[in-house]
């Protein structure tokens, strides 16, 4: 059995790169950026006021006080959007407003709240005012020619929003993911359908899509392949013609039924990954067959969700060009025991919280890697090293985040 980070070397070092395409802006939302993004201007692209209140010369204020404030005379107003058609004098002050441009000559912005106006076109401030006040300064938030987003970024509603300053109507962004979804086994049926005897719904399908979707990935097809030799060659052959991904799910473990493997070497793929030392999901499988990667997953809905997460999700966002690949990790302290499976790394699923200023894992209670009802509250997953038998209470774990649970 290969550990989890040589196995995922494999992977990665048989990942192709998908090509480049242009996305308009408003569609790239969760597409991952493949060019540098550079600022065509300064931002701000010139000193913007970020309060209410009057445009004023530092200077005219350096000697007021309670007991004898700064009078300047008020010569008129600015809004966002648009440019005072003069400059400060001393002496002299502009009503402006949160957005607006700073008017020529003057350097500082005083707040509304404390300056006090008077009826005969004048103001009074008891206090001085320091040069650069309720000022951004231009340039401060980019300057023309920085780059404001790097190839590999993903692309996320605030990434959005920097690529919109700067006149990015267009993106350059890698294709999506094609991915097919394949469930294995006799026993299944389609989630309209009841059960009969010795059968159940097809899960793995919804929660593969789910989890590739979210990994960028287009879902161009998805079926139930039976136990079948001749069915699974074909299923997997016909999938392999449009899809850049194959995820397939059951027939990879060691029974007279589990063709996924078979099957695949008949198809002449190269088959790269067979078994991870790693619970649940030792029996994962990657293969190349052709430009396509193939991923054979457990057919437990726990173990799929875990070998996606510490596999196909990194090779999917690897086939994007992604800086970020991997679940983000913490550390956190454990509310109860949890019990290792040595020699292979256990990761059992939990939620997470706040007490007293501490990160705390909360394992769940779950029966297995068939409970797909109590891991869809996980959170989390709590990683036990392959040589720990278990991990006490009280003690500091290393956790993958999966994303809130509902």
């Amino acid at each position: 059995m290969l550990r989890i980070e040589d196995a995922l070397a494999r992977m990665l070092a048989r990942t192709p790169l998908l090509p480049v395409e242009n996305a308009p802006l408003a569609a790239a939302a969760g597409r991952v950026l493949r060019a540098d993004a550079c600022a065509d201007m300064d931002l701000p692209p010139f000193d913007r006021a970020r309060m209410d209140g009057y445009a004023v010369r530092s200077a005219d204020t350096a000697s007021a006080s309670s007991d004898s404030p700064a009078r300047l005379r008020a010569i008129g107003e600015t809004a966002a959007g648009s440019v005072f058609g003069g400059a400060v004098a001393p002496g002299q002050a502009v009503r402006i407003m949160t957005g607006a441009p700073l008017p020529e000559g003057a350097d500082a912005v005083e707040k509304i709240e404390v300056i006090e106006v008077l009826e005969d076109g004048f103001i009074e401030l008891r206090a001085p005012v320091k040069s650069g006040q309720f000022i951004t300064p231009r340039g401060i938030e980019a300057r023309t020619g920085d780059a404001i987003l790097k190839a590999g970024a993903g692309i996320t509603p605030a990434a959005s929003a920097v690529l919109a300053s700067f006149g990015y109507a267009n993106v350059a962004v890698s294709r999506r993911p094609r991915a097919a979804m394949l469930s294995t086994g006799s026993e299944l049926v389609d989630v309209s359908e009841r059960p009969g005897p010795a059968q159940i719904r097809n899960s793995n399908t919804y929660a593969l899509a789910g989890y590739a979707g979210s990994a960028g990935a287009e879902i161009i097809s998805t079926g139930i392949i039976r136990d079948d030799m001749a069915e699974t060659r074909a299923s997997i052959a016909q999938a392999a013609e449009t899809a850049d991904v194959i995820l397939l799910s059951g027939g990879v473990s060691m029974g007279d039924y589990d063709l996924v493997k078979p099957a695949l070497a008949a198809l002449g793929a190269d088959i790269i990954v067979e078994r991870v030392a790693m619970h649940p999901g030792k029996p994962t499988v990657f293969a190349r067959l052709g430009e396509c990667v193939v991923f054979g997953l457990p057919g437990n809905p726990v173990s799929v969700a875990v070998s996606f997460h510490l596999f196909a999700r990194p090779v999917l966002m690897a086939m994007q060009g992604a800086e970020m690949i991997h679940l983000p990790r913490v550390r956190a302290y454990l509310s109860r025991r949890v019990k290792g499976a040595p020699p292979r790394r256990s990761h059992q699923p939990a939620r997470l919280r706040i007490d007293d200023g501490r990160a705390v894992a909360d394992p769940l209670k779950w029966s297995g890697s068939s409970d797909l009802v109590a891991f869809v509250r996980a959170e989390a997953l709590v990683v036990v090293p392959e040589d720990r038998e278990r991990l006490e209470e009280g003690e500091l774990a290393e956790i993958v985040l999966l994303g809130s649970a509902e």
